[in-house]
């Protein structure tokens, strides 16, 4: 309910990302009931209530949900424990859908699969500094700097968070203060270019103002996308999507 009431602030307050803002709000519910269903039901069972449930929170035509419930067929397991293979399924033959909306929903489908997994192998996974994320292995694109000036790389698929350097490129891995430029904004939100690869990263203190008010670390990814067309305007790359799915904004 709080997420609602911030969400529902900030559309008045910014109206040019009521689409994002909204769309966020539907993938925060999807993910909460199906952590209720992989909780509750059995494998075999879990991917087709995941669907159902995803087609009635984003409004998919049932058509398409069923399609897919074919194409999956009998990989329930095997999904559950390897949801990237969402992202490799070949729907060619899906003509009314255009390819870059599947997409989309097969990443959004995807991403309670990989918290659970991230919730699972937490606990035996050792801190590391690593450029990419040890569950789903996608590169870190946002951190967060707490009040000790540590800094955390957070994953915006699967949620997974370690600490790593403070100072340096997280795709590339130097160390080096004087190949990174800064792209701050009016809520004190950091994009931190690199020189050499051209990557960047979204970056943010836990005691700014809006991040005490919305402690949300998503939503505070979201609510900078304008930040983001700066950097990519001049050519810099985020490596991984947000949590809508989003890394090149058009």
């Amino acid at each position: 309910m709080e997420l609602k009431v911030w969400i529902d602030q900030l559309k008045m307050e910014r109206p040019h990302l009521e689409g994002v803002l909204s769309l966020y709000e539907k993938v925060v519910r999807f993910n909460k009931d199906c952590e209720k269903i992989l909780e509750n039901s059995a494998p075999t069972e879990s991917l087709d209530k995941l669907l159902e449930s995803f087609g009635i929170t984003f409004e998919v035509p049932y058509e398409f949900i069923s399609y897919l419930k074919e194409i999956l067929g009998n990989k329930g397991e095997e999904v559950l424990n390897n949801p990237r293979e969402l992202w490799d399924l070949n729907l060619s033959e899906e003509k009314e859908v255009p390819e870059e909306e599947i997409k989309r929903m097969l990443f959004l489908l995807s991403l309670p699969l990989f918290r659970k997994l991230a919730s699972e192998r937490r606990p035996n996974l050792s801190p590391k500094v690593n450029n990419r994320c040890p569950i789903c292995g996608e590169p870190y694109s946002l951190s967060l700097i707490d009040e000790n000036n540590k800094r955390h790389f957070l994953c915006s698929i699967c949620g997974y968070k370690e600490e790593g350097f403070r100072i340096g490129c997280s795709y590339c891995g130097h160390r080096e203060c004087d190949k990174i430029d800064l792209l701050v904004d009016e809520d004190e939100i950091r994009v931190e270019l690199c020189k050499d690869c051209k990557s960047y990263i979204k970056s943010f203190k836990e005691t700014i103002p809006i991040y005490l008010k919305h402690p949300d670390p998503y939503l505070i990814d979201l609510i900078s996308l304008p930040l983001e067309v700066i950097a990519q305007e001049r050519d810099f790359i985020r490596r991984s999507p947000n949590i809508l799915g989003i890394r090149e904004i058009k």
